[in-house]
């Protein structure tokens, strides 16, 4: 069995393996809240966050969060190269 405060999840591992940095902290009670940052190649910045009651849950927003910038970065590449 893992303990939930010292066991980092999947999502937020492969948040890392693209080049996110990711920074996890408790809130009061039990709310989690995170922020994940990203800088690209051209030097443009990008930043997610999100809060939860687990880490799971806030590691699922951190990550869909940050695809949906990474797929809007890349429909903006491919709109400016046509």
């Amino acid at each position: 069995m893992t303990d939930d405060k010292t066991t980092k999840s999947t999502l937020l591992l492969w948040l890392n393996l693209l080049g996110w940095q990711v920074d996890v902290r408790r809130k009061g009670g039990a709310e989690l809240v995170g922020v994940a940052r990203h800088v690209a190649q051209d030097g443009s910045t990008f930043r997610v966050s999100g809060s939860a009651e687990s880490r799971d849950a806030l590691a699922f927003q951190l990550f869909e969060a940050a695809l949906q910038v990474m797929e809007g970065g890349s429909r903006r590449r491919s709109l400016l190269a046509a």
